[in-house]
């Protein structure tokens, strides 16, 4: 579990620091959208993909991350629109690590759900 912590903390770190994180990835990392069934592949790509969602996610929070031996899950929420802050998009995106690298990640959404 020390090496799976090790690569999440040293993603996030990259991501925190607007840095090339695409390092942490295998060569033919994928991230599929449960949901729709998209599916992205290659570090650059994967990298490039997940910065244009962030891009477009509102007041985003970390609920809980939890890492075990050779994969990880995080739990999170943002606004569903800009302007609408009261309604909610939950997700949770599990990463397979193998060799300290994320081969593989997938965010499954639960949908928008209003709090207000």
């Amino acid at each position: 579990m020390e090496q799976a912590q090790a690569v999440i903390d040293h993603y996030f770190d990259l991501m925190g620091r607007d840095a090339d994180f695409a390092e942490c990835y295998s060569g033919d990392v994928t991230w599929l959208v449960a949901d729709t069934e998209e599916v992205v592949q290659g570090p650059e790509e994967v990298r490039d993909y997940i910065m244009a969602l962030h891009d477009r996610m509102a007041d985003g929070h970390t609920n809980k991350l939890v890492v075990g031996a050779d994969s990880a899950f995080l739990e999170g929420d943002c606004a569903a629109t800009p302007t609408e802050p009261g309604d909610r998009t939950y997700y949770c995106v599990a990463y397979d690590i193998q060799d300290n690298l994320i081969v593989a990640m997938r965010c499954y959404g639960l949908g928008s759900r209003s709090t207000a």
